[in-house]
């Protein structure tokens, strides 16, 4: 073979091996802007309103737990999407998948935290509070189980959920002592923040205020598209 077979065989040997890697590489760039990005929702409530629950701890919690989840899930996004995923060690996508799940429920929750609170004391109406009759008998008993659910999870942290299981066409109050954990299968409603970072002074204190400041047209809002899944 020549000299000039063999330069142009190396050359389409780059060339050929160029082509295999600019697929790749565009799919890569296509994943990464496909990807949706995230943005803070904001508060529909006055935080000076809510009775029980302090203003300065409100944003506190949305500016430093809340908005910062939100940019994490992002940033964990655009880095799975430049990554190898078939090639990657296993402790790499374990580590990355773990924290999308941490990332994810927390924006998740923590809006449907948010998104909970009122200005003003309201009952549940509807289709919503016929559920809660008939999964607990009363919204007295509901507010008895919730709230004490809450006060479990006092020193440690955590979430109280209601959630419709479409499974069981039922309500539930569900216990998650970390963002990782969350009822499968289950449509979130209501959510309830028990981490310290939530409020100021005692957890008795911050449970009674949260019960008087739900807004229970969100979760009656969820529920009918719930009911529909």
């Amino acid at each position: 073979m020549t000299d000039i077979s063999r330069r142009s065989l190396a050359a389409g040997a780059g060339l050929l091996l160029g082509a295999i890697a600019l697929p790749a590489r565009s799919q890569q760039l296509a994943i990464s802007a496909s990807i949706p990005r995230l943005t803070p929702k904001p508060l529909t409530f006055n935080p000076d309103r809510v009775k029980g629950i302090s203003a300065e701890a409100l944003h506190r919690h949305y500016d430093e737990v809340y908005a910062p989840a939100v940019k994490k899930m992002n940033a964990l996004q655009e880095e799975l999407a430049k990554l190898e995923i078939g090639e990657a060690p296993p402790e790499t996508v374990a580590k990355l998948k773990s924290e999308e799940l941490a990332a994810y429920n927390a924006t998740i929750l923590h809006e449907l935290y948010f998104d909970g609170i009122g200005e003003m004391a309201v009952q549940p109406s509807g289709l919503l509070a016929q559920a809660i009759s008939r999964d607990f008998t009363s919204l007295d008993r509901w507010k008895a189980e919730f709230a004490a659910t809450a006060r479990s999870l006092a020193g440690n942290g955590g979430w109280v959920i209601l959630a419709h299981s479409p499974r069981d066409k039922r309500l539930y109050n569900h216990r998650a002592a970390s963002t990782s954990e969350s009822p499968a299968g289950s449509v979130p409603l209501l959510a309830m923040d028990m981490h310290r970072y939530a409020y100021d002074g005692d957890a008795a204190a911050h449970v009674g205020a949260f019960m008087l400041a739900i807004k229970w047209t969100n979760a009656e809002r969820l529920y009918r598209e719930a009911m529909r899944v």
